[in-house]
């Protein structure tokens, strides 16, 4: 396995003692320096993959590499000291302090200055509070000051935001933008919304097997385009205009979306409404979001 190498998955296989196969023969790889998310329904082998990786499951069969490092070699516990971990669930001591936990983690580690983390993650207040005391907002950040705490070189996510309110995501949120600039970045979720504002690539699984892996930009490209108007008459006559051109429209709040490629469609398309008596006056381009893209590949 190559040292420009993340994290590597080479005809990963694993079954579990149920029976249950989680994943068959999966290869898939990030870059150093790469941000990606890791997506897919439930069940779809995003768990797994995230505890092969933290060394907590062994493959059945196939090979897993952290920086460079097989997770059953000698070289994984050293990979492992430069890999930040933020878990979907908190896992605290719920008796310890902020500070308390925090020192735990730098001995853990080995390295970390304490107080610089206190202070970047908005805890000074916090610090001698039991994490037990704190709201699922602050107890996430302190999960996040803990996996950057040693400065690693790798950051593996796992559903950061989930269970939190809307206030205490975008708090989190902002934290974890700043967090990854510069560090290579795996994030397993179900938000969509924030692996396309945290990620540039993304792999999806679906049945325990690599559906898609590509960067988002390209995905975004391969999409059909789409344009979305709006008319001075009701939606509906819009849209039985467009329809006799034979071009079928979809009505959305009000506005009509169209399948067509705003600059190299819409001029003439918007002459010929006119000379109709169709008056439109938006007409917007709609770039494909990743949630659109994952609809559709899942749909598929």
């Amino acid at each position: 396995m190559s040292d420009a190498t993340a994290i590597a998955f080479e005809g990963v296989s694993k079954r579990y003692r149920s029976g249950t196969l989680a994943l068959r023969d999966v290869s898939w790889s990030i870059p150093v320096g790469a941000r990606a998310c890791l997506l897919g329904p439930n069940g779809s082998g995003k768990t797994t993959s995230i505890r092969l990786l933290e060394g907590a499951l062994a493959p059945t069969a196939g090979r897993v590499g952290l920086l460079g490092r097989d997770v059953r070699g000698e070289g994984y516990v050293g990979a492992r000291s430069r890999t930040g971990i933020v878990p979907q669930m908190a896992g605290m001591y719920a008796d310890l302090t902020v500070a308390e936990y925090l020192e735990l983690t730098r001995r853990l580690y080995g390295r970390g200055d304490v107080p610089r983390t206190l202070d970047a993650f908005g805890l000074g207040a916090q610090r001698d509070k039991r994490l037990a005391q704190l709201s699922g907002g602050f107890q996430r950040r302190v999960v996040i000051a803990s996996a950057l705490l040693s400065e690693p070189d790798l950051l593996l996510l796992d559903e950061p935001t989930v269970g939190l309110d809307p206030v205490a995501a975008h708090e989190v949120h902002a934290y974890l933008a700043s967090a990854i600039a510069g560090r290579t970045t795996l994030l397993c979720t179900h938000n969509l919304t924030e692996a396309e504002a945290l990620c540039d690539d993304v792999v999806i699984l679906r049945d325990g097997e690599v559906l898609l892996h590509d960067s988002i930009q390209a995905l975004r490209h391969a999409q059909r385009p789409r344009t979305r108007l709006v008319a001075r008459q009701p939606a509906a006559a819009l849209a039985d205009a467009l329809r006799r051109r034979g071009i079928e429209p979809a009505l959305e709040d009000g506005a009509v979306i169209v399948p067509l490629d705003a600059e190299r469609d819409a001029p003439d398309l918007l002459r010929g409404l006119l000379a109709e008596g169709i008056d439109v006056y938006a007409c917007v381009p709609l770039r494909a979001t990743l949630e659109d893209v994952f609809l559709e590949r899942i749909g598929r």
